[in-house]
């Protein structure tokens, strides 16, 4: 059959790299705006496919426009496309859909070198003929790797057709071709990898950082003091303004920007959430924002202390809304608001103690210091490949993608409104979002149950405190969804990694449930019974003292036994029960759980590090 016939095709079409682009990041406006533009980079690509002669089937969207689907939905702000997309062609040829497809792929990269232009135009002003245009140039251009492919339905069989474009499209890109570069100089802040901007070749780190001082002064909204950046890495820290100004969204975020909280304003989010109920407490709050907002600089102008949107849970009563970092005591250290927020302490010195008075009486008002710590959440479908090769036909396919994409509507609701959290990223088969740690577990086991039947799915956590590296929090909240996937052939798991300020860390890897053990539901009773203190916190460490040191590996644990294990695990936990005598029977059914899944947790240490890392939480 010739390519100018019509055919039934198949295309599917990426972009990448994705996990390297999106998490390159310093703060979470980075991580959600790499993202975005990756989405957006999609959006293009599928606008370019689509048509009457080709229907999109993942994401199921048909052939309507891309944007206007994500117009559509609840929040146009959260990145809702994969990296992925996969179209059928009815009676279209051959050479028609490669038409298409290359016109896709060239319009990606040119989307792309539209946005970092419009950037590094707002950054630098004249910048053509400079050395950026060079840098621009060498880092845009081609940047982004896309990979696609074509094939023809040779059958009836769906699954092996798909099975088929899936093993030609890895092919490609396993073929694919390296690209050498030499970077030099100093490297982004960002990604550590690139040379950073700047206006003259061979300029000395010192020439080309007086640069980015200056734009740090005249920008502190997209550069912090000694960051220097990329084409790429600039590209993603300002991208914002494309959205404002260029981009298919630029009516939404011109009349109403969202905001991407800090990892401290997730952090504090359940103590702004105690507000709610005590309004004395909220006058409080508000008297101390509006004083924050007094501070001035070292020219003696206002202090750049921006507006902040809460988390969404929290936003119909929080008002007015400050980040949470300035709820910490050593954010008020005379070098901290020097070097972050350009302050000088001993000229504001009266107006940095009314606010220290004010955040101090906060603190008491609401009974404690604000949380520190956060969690980062990776979810991934398990085997998503094999159960589309199980699919009968394209509607079959379709009724997947739909499920998949109803399941990111249901994400946003679990994650923004029943929870205190924030989606990065929801691309139907996975999503990234930070979570503070109160409502972590809930959040994780309404997610889990409510993904599509037709799978499961496997997650990593990273609990980390909000100072630690933000590209650093979401490598190792990778890293246990992939340990989670590798604890057996049939997946659907859950890893976590607790990385404490002071360096000990703890990590566990185990399966949603046991049979009738569920975990989640476990752990969240035993937090219930150590935050009413029915159980005293240093069971935990009784525990761990006694088989520390007699548990090693697995050869210890067979020879002292599942059975003396577990009696002595119950009557330590039955000796730090308090004996309120109110949750008695829910106490023992607890302690019964527990006993049972030393046996399921493996190896041993790795059930000392599930009761650290709960005991944590209940502590959080």
């Amino acid at each position: 059959m010739s390519d100018n016939q019509p055919k039934r095709l198949m295309l599917m079409f990426t972009i990448g790299p994705v996990q390297s682009f999106i998490e390159a990041a310093r703060k979470t406006e980075d991580l959600w705006m790499g993202s975005y533009i990756l989405s957006y980079l999609v959006a293009t690509a599928m606008d370019k496919i689509r048509g009457v002669d080709v229907e999109l089937i993942y994401p199921a969207i048909g052939s309507q426009s891309p944007f206007d689907f994500w117009k559509n939905q609840s929040d146009f702000a959260t990145p809702s496309f994969p990296n992925l997309f996969l179209g059928i062609g009815n009676d279209i040829t051959q050479n028609e859909l490669v038409k298409r497809a290359a016109h896709a792929e060239n319009s990606v990269k040119t989307e792309f070198e539209r946005m970092a232009e419009c950037v590094i135009d707002e950054a630098f002003g004249r910048w053509c003929g400079t050395y950026v245009e060079d840098v621009f140039k060498r880092q845009i251009s081609d940047f982004f790797d896309v990979y696609w492919v074509i094939t023809e339905e040779t059958g009836s069989d769906y699954g092996a057709w798909y099975d088929y474009t899936a093993s030609s499209l890895a092919a490609i890109k396993n073929c694919r071709a390296f690209k050498q570069t030499s970077e030099f100089g100093r490297k982004c802040s960002l990604d550590g990898t690139r040379e950073i901007l700047h206006q003259k070749k061979g300029e000395s780190v010192r020439q080309a950082m007086r640069w980015w001082h200056d734009f740090a002064k005249r920008a502190p909204k997209y550069c912090r003091r000694e960051e220097a950046l990329c084409a790429v890495s600039l590209t993603k820290r300002m991208g914002r303004h494309f959205l404002e100004t260029q981009s298919e969204f630029k009516d939404g975020f011109s009349n109403n920007p969202p905001r991407f909280p800090s990892t401290s304003e997730v952090a504090t989010a359940d103590f702004k959430e105690k507000l709610r109920c005590k309004p004395n407490a909220l006058g409080v709050y508000a008297e101390f924002v509006r004083e924050v907002k007094k501070l001035e600089n070292i020219n003696g102008k206002k202090a750049d202390i921006p507006d902040i949107q809460p988390l969404p849970k929290i936003s119909d009563f929080l008002r007015t809304n400050i980040d949470g970092e300035w709820l910490y005591e050593e954010t008020w250290i005379d070098s901290y608001l020097s070097r972050y927020y350009n302050i000088d302490a001993k000229k504001q010195e009266k107006q940095i103690q009314i606010c220290k008075k004010l955040r101090g009486k906060l603190v008491r008002l609401l009974g404690g210091e604000p949380g520190k710590y956060y969690a980062a959440i990776a979810l991934d479908a398990d085997d998503m490949g094999e159960r589309i090769r199980e699919a009968k036909d394209k509607e079959d396919h379709k009724e997947r993608s739909n499920l998949l994409i109803q399941y990111t509507e249901d994400a946003r609701r679990i994650i923004e409104q029943d929870h205190l959290g924030k989606l990065t990223y929801a691309g139907g088969d996975d999503l990234l979002a930070i979570a503070n740690l109160k409502t972590l577990l809930p959040m994780l086991k309404a997610l889990r149950e409510k993904f599509p039947k037709f799978t499961t799915a496997s997650a990593g956590v990273c609990i980390a405190h909000n100072k630690m590296p933000l590209g650093d929090v979401l490598q190792h909240a990778r890293r246990m969804e992939k340990a989670a996937k590798s604890i057996d052939d049939k997946k659907n798991a859950l890893g976590i990694a607790l990385f404490k300020h002071s360096g000990n860390i703890s990590e566990v890897v185990t399966k949603w449930e046991y049979g009738d053990l569920e975990v989640l539901t476990i752990s969240e009773e035993l937090i219930g019974l150590l935050r009413d203190d029915e159980v005293s916190k240093r069971f935990l460490y009784v525990f761990r003292e006694i088989f520390a040191k007699l548990i090693e590996d697995e050869d210890d644990f067979i020879a002292l036994g599942r059975p003396l294990i577990q009696t002595e695990f119950r009557r330590i936990m039955e000796q730090a029960h308090s004996g309120k005598g109110t949750q008695v029977k829910v106490t023992q059914q607890t302690i019964d759980s527990l006993v049972q899944f030393i046996y399921y947790i493996r190896p041993f240490p790795h059930f000392l590090s599930y009761l650290e890392i709960t005991n944590f939480v209940a502590r959080c």
